[in-house]
């Protein structure tokens, strides 16, 4: 197994935390790019790497309070750069963890965050949950 770099961890198996994920990458299928079930600090978000242009990504606090989802398509660095634009909000003051979703480049993300989001209960922070779009 390869070492997680500092301020990150892996979402052990049977935690509330990761079944949450795991419920969710499944919702997102084929949608998604990779699993990567892994919590990252926020003080550790400066060194993600994340290569990925599209994301449904988790914002939290402590071992399991999930507060908000959200999506970006803005490219490369994107989760990085919208978690910084949350981090000047008053309201996510509490927010101390990101849970990343790396979406496809086909994937419609908006959609993706609100299906994440009433699939999880819709969190606290999240004021607005993208509605499922009427087909046919």
């Amino acid at each position: 197994m390869t070492e997680l770099p500092p301020g990150t961890a892996a979402l052990p198996l049977g935690t509330p935390l990761r079944r949450s994920y795991d419920l969710a990458a499944d919702a997102l299928a084929d949608r998604l790019l990779r699993r990567q079930p892994v919590k990252i600090a926020l003080w550790a978000l400066s060194d993600y790497a994340g290569e990925e242009h599209k994301a449904v990504y988790l914002l939290g606090t402590g071992t399991f309070d999930l507060l908000y989802t959200g999506s970006t398509g803005r490219g490369v660095g994107t989760v990085r750069a919208r978690v910084y634009e949350h981090r000047r909000d008053p309201r996510k003051a509490e927010v101390t963890w990101v849970l990343v979703f790396p979406m496809r480049r086909d994937a419609d993300v908006e959609q993706a965050e609100g299906e994440v989001g009433r699939l999880l209960g819709r969190p606290r922070l999240s004021r607005r949950i993208p509605r499922p779009r009427l087909t046919g």
